[in-house]
């Protein structure tokens, strides 16, 4: 049996990103120090050893929001990659939660309008997700989807794989 190992030239980070889409409002975070300040994300962040992607989502929710999540939904699979780097995201659609948003040293989290956020300049390509154009996707369960970025976080090609429809779509920005 051959077996094909394919060795990566630069880190891959596996992590969990977690939404939750209040009607028109998605909860995120503004970092307010460090290397990221004033970027928009989406809560979420490295699953660690024994977690599950369920686990990590609970857990860093509640590190960088202050809410607990209750009943969550694995939704797909966000690939972001950078020349030097990929991320590789499952996404989780937060379905029952307690509690507000909070603010911490690092950073500030908040309810945002869907589109306030879109148009914020600065902000990670994973909220790029949030985007009508992506909604489909997220009824299915199963969609992957793939961004390449430069180093300013902008997206130069995105590929959608619709994996319960076999639907594939690639365009450059």
């Amino acid at each position: 049996m051959n077996v094909s190992i394919e060795i990566l030239e630069f880190p891959l980070c596996i992590k969990n990103k977690i939404l939750r889409i209040k009607n028109i409002t998605k909860l995120n975070i503004e970092y307010i120090a460090g290397k990221n300040n004033g970027f928009y994300d989406i809560p979420g962040g490295k699953i660690e050893n024994g977690e599950t992607n369920f686990d990590a989502s609970i857990r860093e929710c509640l590190e960088e929001t202050g809410i607990q999540i209750i009943n969550q939904k694995y939704i797909g699979n966000l690939v972001i990659e950078y020349s030097e780097m990929i991320f590789d995201f499952d996404v989780i659609i937060c379905k029952k939660f307690e509690g507000n948003p909070n603010n911490f040293d690092e950073n500030e989290s908040m309810w945002i309008e869907i589109e306030d956020l879109i148009n914020q300049e600065k902000r990670f390509p994973c909220i790029d997700i949030l985007k009508s154009e992506y909604k489909k996707y997220f009824k299915y369960g199963n969609f992957k989807i793939k961004f390449i970025v430069d180093k300013n976080h902008d997206i130069l090609q995105k590929e959608i794989i619709d994996s319960d429809c076999g639907y594939v779509k690639m365009w450059n920005n």
